[in-house]
């Protein structure tokens, strides 16, 4: 069963780290996102879910503890009595989003003569039909699974076929870094 973690902003790989040396399947999905410095598009390593940590393992009193004890660790997602669970689409979705362990490239999109946008290659090719808004100007997309149940907005980054720019700019699309997962209180 796949379980949420919140940790420590800023900790999310060396938490997952700690836990993969305990054999425990961490995940942090990363991308390196297109920023635009100096008037020049360069690549940026940003992480998707700031401040969690996805688990894949079973979920036992032994294993409970194993992850408690990591330092930057806070706790859980889900009430106080038991932790909440990926149902098994938000869990492949965390995988298509985790790739190989490596950071994600941007999506290739290409433009057509009337502004609509055609996926290429890249992760958007999973996830297309879940995209709400293409961001021409900051070249990032945005799209919208669910995690626990609860939607979460989420953005990833888009090149040009042919290394072009994109013509207009799209809608204003920000993302708030510390967006929680779940709004439960514990």
């Amino acid at each position: 069963m796949w379980y949420v973690i919140q940790v420590k902003t800023g900790e999310e790989s060396g938490i997952a780290r700690k836990l993969k040396n305990q054999a425990i399947r961490a995940e942090v999905p990363i991308e390196n996102r297109p920023i635009r410095s100096g008037g020049a598009w360069t690549k940026k390593e940003y992480i998707l879910f700031p401040g969690y940590v996805f688990l894949d393992m079973d979920f036992t009193a032994r294993n409970y503890y194993r992850v408690k004890e990591v330092p930057g660790v806070i706790r859980f997602l889900g009430d106080s009595k038991a932790p909440s669970t990926l149902s098994y689409l938000e869990a492949e979705w965390i995988r298509i989003l985790s790739g190989s362990g490596e950071p994600l490239e941007p999506t290739l999109v290409r433009e057509d003569r009337s502004g609509g946008i055609t996926v290429i290659s890249g992760v958007l090719k999973q996830l297309e039909n879940r995209v709400l808004k293409w961001d021409k100007r900051s070249r990032k997309a945005t799209f919208e699974i669910t995690i626990c149940g609860e939607a979460r907005q989420v953005q990833l980054g888009i090149e040009v076929e042919g290394g072009g720019e994109l013509q207009e700019a799209g809608s204003d699309a920000s993302q708030d870094a510390a967006q929680p997962l779940l709004q439960d209180a514990t």
